[in-house]
């Protein structure tokens, strides 16, 4: 039932996704094993806890247009050898197959460990 002058669940899944932007990241192709991860600019997320099945097995990943998201190979979102155990991926659909490394695209599946995101 929709009550007039209310707004319809659409609208507000559609207010809530725009108000908490979040990172799909899969274990497979996207919409396989996958989790929407809410983005909180600048905070290192991690994959233990609830998110542990992420932990290298990362393969997609949809970045909302306007972020970059750096993923990181380490715990601790540091890089440990000058940027070569990471991948920054701009808003759009990846494939960690095919990611752009430090010198040119890498193979960067089933490496991340935790991810970061910031706006543009």
């Amino acid at each position: 039932m929709h009550v007039i002058g209310a707004p319809a669940a659409s609208e507000l899944e559609a207010r809530k996704e725009s108000l908490s932007p979040g990172t799909q990241v899969c274990t497979g192709n996207i919409n396989s094993g996958c989790v929407t991860v809410p983005i909180s600019s600048d905070s290192c997320i991690n994959f233990t806890g609830g998110l542990s099945f992420l932990n290298k097995e990362v393969t997609t990943a949809e970045i909302p247009d306007g972020f970059v998201c750096t993923f990181f190979e380490q715990f601790g979102c540091e890089s440990t050898q000058g940027g070569k155990d990471t991948t920054v991926l701009q808003g759009g659909t990846w494939d960690f197959f095919e990611v752009p490394g430090p010198a040119g695209t890498v193979d960067f599946n089933d490496l991340s460990s935790y991810f970061l995101c910031s706006l543009v």
